[in-house]
């Protein structure tokens, strides 16, 4: 009974921990359209065009944000006052990497395929669905760098600054992987199903740098070369898990032709694409 008593004593606390993460949404919103995405006006866009396509990249910066505070809410034993004022704080640097990982992400992937322009005039779903998993990626690999008890704030840029790369460098090899140009069949045929194969890739590399980045730091040489050890190991896994997808959930096809070589992409072998890199990512961090 005691413990009971206990857990009702603390929901005072769970309202406002739950008010504050709304705050610090809208307020995310208002940096997506005000510092990141700032020709489009959303209201114009979601309420008057009903474009969809701009419901789904904002949708997927809303949920990085909500996965990166995850850190901040599982924390426990700092008293009601400690515990809102770290949650307060925590959630005005998320917002900022959020910002700063989806700038990165824009130049460096997200504009191969022109998909601020795509989202917007095009409704472009392909375009969508992969700035909606770079933004999940970004919170995923955010929620794991600033986590932990034993590190420190550099410790953790460092960290988010290594996770940030291996998606940036993934997406460079993507092409390579899948065998066909991902962002010419995004912009050029408002590929949806590329799209979501893509994004898929980027959820589970967030999910292999953030299992990466669990274990409590121990110093700059011992935790950083398990980092390199487990990253690389995990993607190499990840592209091995992309061939036999095509043996085992798709026999007799590929899922590459099905995505870009007929007339209508295959959206169901996009999932599956993507089904496979998430589930094969979290496969993979649970036996390492």
């Amino acid at each position: 009974m005691e413990r009971v008593l206990q857990e009702i004593g603390r929901s005072p606390l769970i309202v406002a921990e739950i008010a504050i993460s709304f705050l610090l949404l809208w307020i995310g919103q208002f940096t997506y359209q005000k510092l990141f995405r700032r020709k489009i006006d959303l209201n114009m866009e979601l309420f008057v065009r009903d474009n969809s396509a701009v419901a789904v990249a904002l949708v997927g910066y809303y949920l990085g944000i909500a996965i990166a505070l995850k850190s901040a809410l599982t924390k426990s034993g700092l008293g009601w006052e400690n515990s809102l004022i770290n949650l307060t704080s925590y959630g005005f640097f998320v917002i900022g990497l959020m910002l700063v990982g989806a700038i990165v992400c824009d130049r460096l992937i997200l504009q191969r395929c022109d998909s601020a322009r795509e989202i917007r005039e095009e409704q472009n779903y392909g375009a969508a669905v992969l700035e909606f998993g770079c933004h999940i990626a970004n919170g995923i690999i955010i929620s794991s760098a600033l986590g932990g008890d034993s590190g420190t704030w550099l410790v953790g840029l460092v960290s988010y600054a290594i996770g940030l790369s291996t998606l940036v460098i993934a997406s460079f090899c993507y092409s390579v992987i899948a065998g066909y140009d991902v962002f010419k069949a995004i912009q050029e045929h408002n590929n949806p199903a590329a799209g979501v194969a893509f994004a898929g890739l980027l959820v589970a590399i967030g999910n292999i740098v953030h299992f990466a980045f669990l274990p409590e730091f121990e110093n700059w040489a011992i935790s950083f070369v398990l980092y390199t050890l487990a990253i690389p190991f995990g993607i190499l896994m990840l592209v091995a898990i992309r061939w036999v997808a095509d043996l085992i959930f798709v026999p007799g096809v590929k899922i590459s032709d099905e995505i870009v070589r007929q007339e209508l992409p295959n959206l169901g072998a996009g999932l599956i694409e993507a089904f496979a890199y998430i589930a094969g990512s979290l496969l993979i961090a649970w036996s390492i």
